[in-house]
């Protein structure tokens, strides 16, 4: 990707950081959802939740100053409509899920000059660790960058020949339901962590597939996989590991599958130069920060490691921009 950069264009480029912390303590607050019930002044809201009047009328101009709020000749603060089903709490298109993961990738991202300096990541906040309210804030940014990619996914892929599909590190089980819609002859068993799985068990009972799905707890690093599975699923789960930590992931992978089954991996999948798609190249300094040793990974690598746990006829069948690359082998 080549641009034509100005010292203007670099400016705008360096002060992206400033709106973008103005959404998002907006979003940790949730100040959105607050502002939605009814209008309200700054001295009411401080009355209602205890802030500082100077800061949250900075803030709250600040916002309106955006468009992200509205402020009326009296003083009061509301949320436009057409962005309350955006930054409300609940709502179906909501993404503030995702805003309030942002704010801790904003924390770890605030690493990232000394961790190019000394190669030490002070602040890992691996998926065993989070609270509960930063794993239901992960796995809900999750379900919100999934909703529509799940759908597009699953129609690209030929799924007739399976029967038990096996969703490693499923999530909220997103990718799960969009196969099952895809394919009703197809059962699924959901594998992750069990804080996570009763996030799913809740998602799945509500989208009315949870009669089709064995939810198994466990940790992929540790536990083996279970097995009888025709297909196995890796959807945004290679760029957590490092190359070694994925060839041992293939392995137990490996071992899940019944003979002549496939393993599906999404993830971005970079050309030999590591600069293409370049929101994979961005991605991997997110895992730069946020990880001990996982990233982005050539399409040389993936066939190199799935092959030396045996995997064969190792092919990118999908191509893509952003993290909806796929690639297959089989057993």
């Amino acid at each position: 990707m080549t641009e034509n950069w100005t010292k203007e264009t670099l400016l705008t480029l360096s002060r992206g950081f400033l709106k973008s912390r103005i959404l998002l303590s907006a979003a940790e607050l949730n100040l959105f959802s607050k502002l939605n019930k009814a209008p309200l002044t700054v001295d009411q809201l401080c009355a209602q939740e205890g802030w500082d009047a100077r800061g949250l009328a900075v803030l709250l101009d600040a916002l309106a100053a955006l468009g992200l709020v509205t402020k009326s000749a009296v003083g009061e603060y509301s949320v436009p409509a057409p962005l309350s089903e955006l930054l409300v709490d609940g709502t179906k298109n909501s993404i503030l899920p995702m805003l309030r993961h942002q704010t801790h990738m904003w924390r770890s991202w605030s690493n990232l000059t000394g961790i190019v300096q000394t190669g030490i990541n002070p602040n890992l906040e691996g998926p065993r660790v989070r609270s509960d309210d930063e794993t239901e804030a992960f796995i809900g940014a999750m379900e919100v960058v999934a909703r529509e990619a799940a759908e597009t996914i699953a129609g690209s892929v030929d799924l007739s020949p399976y029967t038990k599909m096996l969703d490693v590190g499923a999530g909220p089980g997103t990718y799960t339901i969009a196969f099952l819609k895809r394919a009703p002859h197809l059962r699924a068993t959901l594998f992750d962590l069990p804080r996570v799985v009763e996030i799913a068990r809740r998602r799945l009972s509500e989208a009315g597939f949870i009669d089709r799905v064995e939810l198994v707890e466990g940790d992929y690093d540790t536990d083996e996989l279970p097995g009888g599975h025709d297909l196995a699923l890796l959807s945004a789960i290679i760029h957590i590991n490092s190359r070694e930590g994925n060839r041992a992931l293939y392995e137990k992978v490996y071992k899940s599958l019944l003979p002549g089954g496939s393993i599906l991996i999404r993830d971005h999948i970079m050309d030999s130069t590591r600069t293409v798609p370049p929101d994979g190249a961005i991605f991997a300094v997110n895992m730069l920060v946020a990880t001990s040793g996982g990233g982005t990974y050539t399409f040389d690598e993936v066939q190199e490691d799935l092959e030396k746990v045996g995997f064969k006829d190792v092919r990118l069948v999908r191509q893509g921009e952003r993290m909806d690359q796929l690639v297959t082998a089989t057993k």
